[in-house]
């Protein structure tokens, strides 16, 4: 079930950002609290990450981006932290968009690069090449 509040709240802040519709981020803003619930009650170990990368997204979608900023740095280091690659690839790739959707091209790269060398380690091959081929085209 966690697996669903997460991925559903990454899905509505993006929504959310792509239709400037409030209602999605609003639910994701409601999934946000879901997971973290979830890390204070259930497992900090397991969810931390994944609530720092809902943060981030949320603050994102605010265009609050020197706090997003932060939650992407957490969100990866917190994955890193407790050996959550597929995780770490995530964040590193959802931070890329948002540097490229910020108009930092450079800091992006950086990013996505990291996300593909994590999304190789973990096994995610097809993952890695599709992110190779979306760099090589912007």
């Amino acid at each position: 079930m966690y697996h669903l509040v997460f991925y559903l709240g990454l899905i509505s802040f993006w929504i959310g950002r792509e239709t400037n519709d409030k209602v999605w981020i609003a639910r994701g803003a409601d999934f946000k609290v879901l997971m973290e619930e979830l890390a204070v009650l259930a497992s900090t170990w397991n969810f931390q990450n994944k609530t720092y990368l809902l943060q981030a997204e949320e603050q994102f979608s605010a265009r609050n981006f020197d706090d997003a900023e932060k939650l992407y740095d957490d969100a990866i280091l917190s994955s890193k932290k407790h050996k959550f690659v597929n995780e770490e690839a995530l964040a590193n790739e959802l931070a890329g968009h948002f540097y490229l959707e910020t108009g930092r091209k450079y800091k992006s790269l950086q990013y996505f690069c990291q996300a593909e060398e994590k999304y190789r380690e973990w096994g995610a091959v097809t993952k890695a090449d599709e992110l190779a081929t979306y760099l090589r085209r912007n």
